[in-house]
This record gives C-alpha cells, sequence and structure tokens, in this order.
C-alpha cells in the first residue's frame, strides 16, 4: 500500500494498545528520529505515535480504570473519605481532586496533601452536606476550581462519602434513645446529603451529558450492610440502619432516573473500617477498604449502575 492508504490505515483503535506499549514507553525508538527511515516507516511511526496521544488524552468513562478524571470527593478529611483522595491522586498524574468537608481549615492531612501535590491537582473546599444552603453554594463554586477546570469543567466520578452514626456515635443505638431530632439529623447527613448533592451537580452540568448513549460520570455512594433488610439479624442502630436503607433506594432510583443523561450510580460498602466514625473499632483499615471499593467503581467485581459491592467485591443483598 501506499504511504498515505498506510497511514491512514493504521488510525483505528487495535493500534492503541501498540501504541501504548512501544511509543509511550520507548519514545526515542520509534521512526521519528530516525533520519534514514523509508517514507513507509516514517508514515507508520506518525501513525502510532498519534494513536498514543489519543491513548493518553483518552477521557475517563465509567467502567474502566479511574485515569484523567475529575473526582469529587465528601466527607475527605480523614477516615475512607481520606483514602480515597490518596488513592485517586496516585492512580494517575492526570487525576485530580476535589476534597470536600465541613472545616478545610482543620482539615490538616489534606493540606499536607496539597501541599505534595499541588493546588492544580487538590482542591480543598468547605461543605455541610446536612445543610442545603452550604450544597448549593458548594456545588455553584466548583466550575471555578483548577483541578475542575483542568478536565473541561466536568467532573468525572463523585463519592458521597460524607456520614455519621448519630450525634453521639453509638450511645443513641437502642430504641429507648431514638428521637424525632436525632433520626432527622442522622437523614440529613446520610440520605439526604448525597440526594442533594448529586442533584445540584446535575442541575448545574457539571456531571452527566444530557441523550448520552453512554455514560460519563460515575456517582458512588457509600452506603453499609446495616442497610440492608435482608442481612438484619440483630436489630438496633434505628436512625443508622434506616438512613442506609433510605439511601440504597435513592441510588436505585437516581440509577435509573440518571442513565439518560450519561451518569451511573452505584452503591458502596466500605466494611467495617476502623476510623473515628467507629471509634476505632473495626477489622480493616481505611486503605484496604478504599482501594477495594475503587475496583468496584471500575466494574472489577460486574456490573455498575444499580448495583451495591463492598470492598471485597460481594454484592450485597437488598
Amino acid at each position: 500500500p501506499t504511504s498515505s492508504a498506510m497511514s491512514s490505515s493504521l488510525l483505528r483503535p487495535s493500534l492503541l494498545a501498540f501504541a501504548s506499549r512501544h511509543v509511550m514507553s520507548s519514545p526515542t525508538k520509534t521512526a521519528l528520529g530516525r533520519k534514514h527511515a523509508s517514507p513507509a516507516r516514517r508514515s507508520f511511526d506518525v501513525a502510532v505515535s498519534a494513536a498514543a496521544s489519543q491513548s493518553v488524552d483518552k477521557k475517563y468513562v465509567p467502567g474502566e480504570p479511574i485515569a484523567n478524571a475529575c473526582v469529587v470527593v465528601t466527607g475527605a478529611n480523614r477516615g475512607i473519605g481520606l483514602e480515597f483522595c490518596k488513592q485517586m491522586l496516585a492512580k494517575s498524574p492526570d487525576n485530580s481532586v476535589v476534597a470536600s468537608c465541613r472545616d478545610p481549615n482543620a482539615a490538616d492531612d489534606l493540606t499536607a496533601l496539597q501541599k505534595e501535590v499541588g493546588e492544580s491537582r487538590l482542591a480543598v473546599v468547605a461543605l455541610d452536606v446536612a445543610d442545603e444552603t452550604s450544597i448549593a453554594s458548594w456545588a455553584e463554586g466548583l466550575g471555578a476550581l483548577e483541578p475542575v477546570q483542568a478536565h473541561g469543567g466536568s467532573i468525572d466520578v463523585v463519592i458521597n462519602n460524607a456520614g455519621t452514626t448519630g450525634t453521639d456515635g453509638y450511645s443513641k443505638w437502642e430504641l429507648e434513645d431514638m428521637t424525632a431530632d436525632e433520626m432527622m439529623h442522622v437523614y440529613k447527613i446520610n440520605t439526604i446529603g448525597p440526594l442533594l448533592v448529586t442533584q445540584q451537580l446535575v442541575k448545574r452540568g457539571l456531571i452527566g451529558d444530557p441523550g448520552s448513549l453512554n455514560p460519563v460520570s460515575l456517582v458512588g455512594n457509600v452506603t453499609s450492610k446495616v442497610g440492608s433488610v435482608d442481612d438484619n439479624g440483630s436489630g438496633k442502630g434505628y436512625a443508622y440502619r434506616a438512613s442506609k436503607a433510605a439511601l440504597n433506594i435513592v441510588n436505585k432510583s437516581m440509577s435509573i432516573d440518571l442513565a439518560d443523561q450519561g451518569i451511573w450510580c452505584q452503591l458502596l460498602h466500605p466494611g467495617w473500617v476502623r476510623t473515628r466514625m467507629t471509634e476505632g473499632r473495626g477489622l480493616i483499615d481505611a486503605d484496604e477498604s478504599a482501594r477495594g471499593l475503587i475496583r468496584a467503581m471500575e466494574g472489577e467485581y460486574g456490573p455498575i449502575n444499580g448495583c451495591w459491592y463492598d470492598y471485597k467485591g460481594d454484592e450485597i443483598p437488598w
């Protein structure tokens, strides 16, 4: 074939893997630097280099490894939320993160992480998921942040991680301790917060693509196995259990309603993690939990939209 025909035919998807292996790993070996290469050889390497460039610049797609993505994390100042931030930044140099928490001035670990990776990759912003006004104000300012602008003003992955066990931790776990105020406090953070966060991002066009035939954004809602009706064999935990069960049905409805806007919604059970929220009790550390949940978001465990997995890849019964 002629040089031009060869160059054109080589620009096909199957070449991307070749380009990734050969051009990106050993760019000095291409004929771009060979002064005496044949025209056909030079055309081949131009095509390979173009394919490699396409591979590098490829936009994140839900169900694939999270790379070249803008990730928003709520409840990001400690525990699993902090680990999500660390691991998302470590996964790809092209990833950026918006870490949201109630008081950025007290988020020492996030401040240290920001100094390490730079403000262009990590923004730390205030968000109180129990306050509807705070959520609206937070969403309004996201588009101006460097990590969001770096990805064309859109957000690829949202992790609704902020949560609470109650106003006093586990002290109000019994039926006799329940009050309307306690129930509403937990509901506002665990159920209504994720719903309104997602709503505001959709409303402002920061996630999704209306009419898209393919998913472009992923919302991961961190729930808990204690919100499973089938799995409840020990009772108690009224506010926490009910709030997580409610979040599960919120996620189910969003997975249906937002699918034609290019948004997938997934439930994530972190396991019993040793964090401040669990008062140091648990079976695993936050880094192991976050690592497993990222695998779930990348589709390693099975279908994503409307599904519910734990950090090990087990599907949780409703």
